[in-house]
């Protein structure tokens, strides 16, 4: 007895992928994968780097303001931990743990330390009178992620804050 749809001899097939289609496409996304991944790391590192820097910009320049509007003294310097009780760290170069903002000896705010960026500068603080907000000494901060270009946050005699990328790799 034959179905009533199907003629003798005629064979019923079924959609789908051959197992060649298949390979060919699993091929192609991973050389795809392998081109993308790396990329995707570089822009990773490249914005975690730009937004610390971003941030320090940011903390310096409303120290500088908030000396201003305040009349009062206000100082930006290294954190001894991320929460320590003790507001500035001894190690005067090391940023990367992050960094406080401090008006006269109340802590206005703590600011963290991306992993993987690193952070150095010569200056232990960089402090702001109630004059005009002018900064105590010119201070300049490098900070890199390895293998990315650094970038550099420089705060003039004036109190003027400003950030550039440099051609220098970190390495």
């Amino acid at each position: 007895m034959k179905n009533s749809g199907q003629k003798a001899g005629s064979h019923q097939y079924t959609a789908g992928f051959t197992l060649i289609e298949l390979m060919m496409t699993l091929s192609i996304a991973a050389v795809l994968m392998a081109i993308g991944v790396p990329s995707m790391r570089d822009l990773i590192r490249d914005a975690r780097l730009s937004s610390q820097s971003d941030l320090l910009v940011r903390t310096i320049s409303a120290a500088r303001m908030d000396a201003i509007k305040q009349r009062s003294n206000f100082k930006v310097c290294p954190a001894a931990t991320p929460n320590s009780a003790t507001a500035c760290s001894t190690l005067a170069t090391d940023w990367t743990k992050g960094w406080v903002l401090i008006n006269g000896t109340t802590i206005s705010q703590r600011l963290l330390g991306k992993s993987g960026v690193t952070i150095t500068s010569a200056a232990s603080a960089v402090e702001f009178g109630a004059t005009l907000g002018t900064p105590t000494a010119a201070s300049s901060f490098v900070l890199c992620v390895s293998g990315r270009k650094q970038q550099t946050v420089n705060v003039s005699a004036s109190g003027h804050v400003d950030k550039r990328i440099d051609s220098t790799v970190c390495p």
